[in-house]
This record gives C-alpha cells, structure tokens and sequence, in this order.
C-alpha cells in the first residue's frame, strides 16, 4: 500500500538562484580531437550544491577525479542550476569551447538535446538518462529502483507502526524510480506496510524537508527513507531529533544521525563522470557508448550497519538482497512511471 501526501496536504496538517562557480578558466575555443587528451576542458551542470553530502557532491567530485586523473585543460562547475536557466547555462560552456558538458541529472536532458544541434562538435553527457538519436549526445543511466528496493525492503523489517516514510526531492524520472523501487522493496519485506511518500519540490530547502519528515512522524510514521538531495540532511536532523530509524544515502548523512541511522545506501555517480571524461579522452564517445549504473556495476554501496537498531539476523537479510542484486540473482523489472 502507498500513500502519497502533497505538500498542500502538509501545510495543512502542520500550520534559485543559480550560483556559478569553477576554476575560473576559459578553455581555448580551439576544439581538440577526441582521443587527444591534451586541452580537455569539461563542465558539470548540477542540480544541487556541491556540499549536500550525496547527489551533487558525488557529481562533483567525479569531475575533480578526472581532472585529476586525465589532466584536464578545464574542470569547472554550476551548482543549483534552475530550469530557466539550463539552456543558457549550457549554450555558454559551449559557446566557451568546452570540448564535453554534462548534466547531472535527468532534469537537463530537455535542455541539453535542445542546445545540442547547435554545438555539433560538442560532446555532452546526461546522468539518469537513456538518450537515442543524438550523435553527440550520451546517456549514463541508473538503475536507481534497485537503490530504493535495498531501503524499503530494510526498512519493512523493521517499522512496529507499519507506517513507511519517503521524502524525495522533486517528482522526475529518477525519483520515481526510486519511489516504485521503495514500495515494491517494502512490499517484498513486510506486505502489510503502508509507505507514505511526499517531496519537498526542491533539492536544497532543508527546512521545508525536515518540516515534511515532522509531519510524517506525526501522521505515524516510524522509519523513513530519505532521497532528496541536499534538502534531505533536514530530514537527516528531524529523525536524528525525533528519535526514529532512517536510511540515508551517504555516510556523512550517517554521522549526522549516529543514534538513528541504520545503514546508508549511496549512489556513488563519482565513478560514472569519471568513465565518461574516460571515454571522450580516449576516442570513445559516440551514440554507441554504455555506461549504466547499478549494483553489479559498483554504482550503489551499501554500509554502515547499526548493530545498535539491526539485529544480526536483520543485516544478513539485507545483505543478501543487496548480494542478489549484485550477482544478477535478483532482477528487478519495475516501471519508472
């Protein structure tokens, strides 16, 4: 069973600017070979701050890693990009020479196919997505169900309310992903829970996140799977004060919330932008290129077991739903819709 509560149904019950930042670089407007390493330049689009412990930062760091890795000419970075100002954003790292642009995040897949023709030596890369028809244009999907399936699923086997929290960020593909993932993980551990899911409608408002989790305590809810981005360490502070069990997305999320936090469950994208700077420097980006993320891929980790609030028996059922998923022996087919 899932019960879904809008933001107008929490305000009832309980009375963007974009910031541009980078290296300060402008790459030369001369386009390199792909295949030529030398004189790279590459720019991230994110949809959050590169200090929200998870989706952002992860994306960042991806991009410092290969700066690192494959001595980029460039390596620069636009945090909480909204949506009026996605195609802008882009159309200037590419009027600017920057030689790959990425997305992160499926929210710049509308933005991005729509620049892209005007930039066809441009390479770009969109995060959460699956992209067809594009020369210049790859997508780095995720399977994020099966993160959201390990959360339920743990969290099913421990509510005594029977009452299952979601807080996510804003309604998209990659959300919804994890919410059916969520229901159906639940659904597998405990078929009588209910799960109650709301978004905040922002990836960064903190305060607004950590109101909604009150609100779902107060509604009876006992546990709470939280997925929404920077916004999400107020959900992180509400259980963490509030005393009820949660399932974050990162170990710094865990340190947050010591004596509430059962276990992590991240999304490390670091080493998806990594493959992808990888595959433009060594002459392998096109519309063939693959790079999907998921449990067998090394894309999810799961840690951090609490043996304080999981019992040993509880952490062996978890780790052998997420050992399935790794090997193959689980697989899920659940609808992104």
């Amino acid at each position: 069973m899932k019960k879904r509560l809008t933001a107008m149904t929490l305000a009832a019950a309980m009375t963007l600017a974009l910031t541009a930042c980078g290296g300060g670089s402008t790459p030369s407007s001369q386009t390199p070979e792909t295949g030529n390493p030398d004189g790279v330049s590459v720019a991230i689009l994110l949809p959050g701050t590169i200090n929200d412990a998870g989706w952002s930062a992860a994306g960042y760091n991806g991009l410092m890693q290969a700066k690192e890795d494959f001595g980029l000419a460039a390596a620069d970075y636009s945090e909480s990009v909204p949506l009026a100002e996605q195609e802008s954003t882009i159309r200037d790292y590419a009027s600017r020479g920057y030689n790959l642009i990425i997305g992160h995040g499926n929210d710049f897949q509308d933005a991005i196919e729509s620049v892209s023709g005007e930039f066809p030596d441009t390479a770009f890369a969109i995060t959460n997505s699956t992209v067809e028809g594009f020369d210049n244009v790859v997508g780095i999907d995720v399977k994020n169900e099966e993160q959201g399936y390990v959360a339920g699923y743990t969290l099913g086997l421990l509510t005594q309310s029977g009452k299952v929290g979601f807080v996510g960020s804003i309604e998209g593909l990659a959300q919804t992903r994890v919410e059916n993932g969520f229901v159906e993980g639940l659904k597998a551990s405990n078929p009588q829970a209910e799960a109650v899911v709301t978004y905040v409608g922002s990836m960064d408002d903190s305060t607004k996140a950590k109101e909604q989790a009150n609100a779902l305590f107060d509604e009876g809810v006992d546990c709470i799977f939280q997925y929404a981005q920077g916004a999400g360490i107020g959900v992180v502070q509400a259980a963490e004060e509030a005393g009820k069990l949660i399932v974050v997305t990162s170990p710094s999320q865990q340190e947050m919330a010591a004596n509430t936090a059962v276990m992590y469950v991240q999304t490390d994208t670091k080493e998806q932008i990594v493959s992808a700077v990888k595959a433009y420097t060594e002459g392998n980006f096109n519309s063939d290129l693959k790079i999907e993320g998921t449990f067998a891929s090394g894309l999810f980790k799961v840690g951090g077991f609490n043996s304080e609030l999981m019992s040993e028996e509880i952490q062996q059922q978890v780790q052998s739903v997420v050992d399935d998923l790794t090997s193959g022996a689980l697989n899920l087919e659940i609808s992104a819709s």
